[in-house]
């Protein structure tokens, strides 16, 4: 009879993957996940997400990610988003090894269905699954299989011995008939011809160890793919994004939907023209003797270029060639932070904001400004997509290891299955004022070089897109990048310590709130990743109750108050 266990959508986004091994509850036994049942979403934007997880995987050279080259991503119909339904697992490894000290031979039952429970040697000790495994950094997993005996050529007799240790490297391989020993080496793997002769060899780790297995996961908010395909059909569209954020008059009072919009109605004309309030206003002029003939045919076609140029102005490439004068940014790091710019502005576009009045001389406006906030805002609908797409072993970081995909998923045509999650709850949109941390950058030694933009304050705010433009946010930054470094840390320490003390006020565990940080926009949401219980509601009641404790508890624990 087949065995079950119940686990959350979010353990196993991390946890219960494809080619994963895990301790079956309730029972001694080891077993690996074959596949994951799920049911597709189609309702999220896949282009979104594959955009994301390519930017991810691009700090991986193609060498160290076969299958998942960039060619690859832009073909969304090789992907499926599926919802984690349920798991299909297999009893893994087949190895086993008898506990009796004075035998401790150990078994490989990989071709056999019926497992015996008492050591076929002996006939005393009892046998157990082998909890070590090997692992090589270009994904492969093979079960410890014990060596031939050097001197009876045979590995029938091969007992492991721990000799009282934990460590492998203390292990013996011994021979029960001739008691000869070696020490467990993990061989070469035969799986790939790694660049790198001096990383071929394969590691001996106990199964569940870190090193077996790291799940690449990326967070990030789903943008609605119906409602914005004509907007992200604008091959421009980073640039609609970034103005925003920077709240450029250009794009002032215009959704980004209606950009859309525009570019397809705008197909075929020719230019623009004047209005009807245009037209009465000139009429209404020459009625009252304000124009003669001639001075009205000369004011509607200056009124005419006026609109042209309006019109030219706030077009996607008005906008485009507007935003690299004014901020002297580069239209190649603008197009790079697009989707973090989008999602900077999203939440005030498709969620229901309720924002906090900085202007008002109220306790909790003055405390935020006085902490250096620009914005904070509640949000009632937080899209949060929770995103699991491949997997490496022995290490993690870039270019150390191959990133594997997942297996193609016989239920789906073949397609590379990535494990989504969405929650979508109340959160708080945090934005720091880009001239504090400027000045706060200053105070500490440093001299930000500000873009050459005609706009200086444009170009202030933009500072910041351009010094995280490369700075590879999701390692650890080196010394090398001292001011990406500082203000990077500054946004991390800040969402840490919110986080924190949301949970302590509202009475909840530390992990029941998580933080989503946009770096480039100096920006930083707390947002509840549950879907029932206590965490329902709980930031609106903070923000709504309690806002003003929470900013001092913020304050008073930060290391540096500026």
């Amino acid at each position: 009879m087949a065995r079950t266990m119940t686990r959350g959508k979010q353990q196993v986004l991390f946890n219960y993957l494809p080619n994963r091994t895990f301790d079956f509850e309730r029972v001694a036994a080891i077993a690996r996940v074959v596949e994951i049942r799920g049911d597709p979403r189609t309702d999220l934007n896949a282009s979104v997400i594959l955009r994301r997880i390519a930017e991810e995987a691009s700090a991986w050279q193609e060498d160290f990610r076969p299958v998942l080259r960039d060619d690859v991503f832009r073909q969304a119909d090789r992907f499926v988003l599926l919802d984690p339904r349920s798991i299909q697992s297999e009893l893994f490894p087949k190895v086993f090894w008898c506990q009796d000290r004075r035998c401790g031979r150990i078994f490989d039952f990989s071709n056999r269905d019926s497992l015996p429970q008492q050591c076929p040697s002996c006939r005393q000790g009892r046998l157990v699954q082998l909890r070590f495994v090997k692992i090589h950094r270009c994904g492969a997993l093979q079960p410890l299989l014990p060596p031939q005996c050097r001197q009876c050529r045979t590995a029938n007799h091969m007992a492991l011995d721990t000799r009282g240790s934990e460590r492998i490297s203390n292990f013996r391989w011994v021979c029960r008939r001739c008691n000869s020993a070696q020490t467990p080496y993990g061989g070469y793997c035969a799986e790939c011809q790694w660049p790198d002769q001096n990383l071929r060899g394969m590691d001996i780790e106990v199964h569940r160890a870190g090193r077996t297995f790291y799940a690449h996961t990326t967070v990030l908010l789903n943008i609605p793919h119906r409602r914005f395909d004509s907007f992200f059909a604008l091959p421009e569209w980073q640039a609609i994004a970034s103005a925003k954020l920077l709240e450029m008059e250009e794009v002032a009072g215009h959704n980004l939907t209606e950009y859309g919009t525009r570019a397809q109605a705008s197909q075929g004309t020719q230019s623009a023209g004047l209005s009807g309030a245009d037209l009465d206003e000139l009429m209404r002029r020459q009625a009252s003797g304000e124009l003669t003939p001639e001075q009205f045919v000369h004011e509607m076609q200056s009124l005419r270029e006026v609109r042209q140029q309006e019109q030219q102005a706030s077009s996607p490439s008005g906008i485009v060639r507007s935003l690299c004068e004014r901020t002297g940014v580069p239209w190649s790091i603008w197009n790079r932070a697009g989707q973090e710019m989008l999602e900077a502005i999203m939440p005030m576009e498709t969620g229901r904001p309720t924002e906090l009045d900085m202007q008002n001389p109220t306790e909790p406006s003055t405390i935020a400004r006085q902490m250096g906030f620009s914005r904070l805002a509640l949000v009632s609908d937080y899209p949060i997509i929770t995103a699991t797409y491949g997997f490496s072993r022995a290490e993690y970081s870039p270019n150390q290891c191959r990133l594997n995909p997942f297996p193609a998923h016989k239920d789906h045509g073949g397609k590379s299955p990535i494990f989504v999650d969405q929650v979508q709850a109340d959160a708080l949109l945090l934005s720091l004022s880009p001239e504090r941390v400027i000045i706060w950058l200053e105070m500490n030694g440093y001299h930000p070089v500000i873009p050459p933009g005609t706009d200086q304050h444009l170009a202030r705010k933009a500072y910041f897109v351009q010094l995280l433009s490369e700075a590879p946010v999701r390692e650890t930054l080196r010394a090398d990048r001292p001011e990406a470094r500082m203000v990077f840390g500054l946004l991390h320490t800040l969402s840490h310590l919110s986080v924190r003390q949301a949970a302590l006020l509202s009475g909840l565990d530390r992990t029941s709130l998580s933080e989503y940080v946009l770096p480039r926009a100096l920006t930083f949401a707390l947002y509840c990743n549950h879907r029932f219980g206590a965490t329902i509601g709980a930031l609106t009641a903070l923000f709504e109750q309690s806002l003003t404790e929470w900013l001092h508890a913020v304050r008073e624990t930060s290391p540096e108050n500026s």
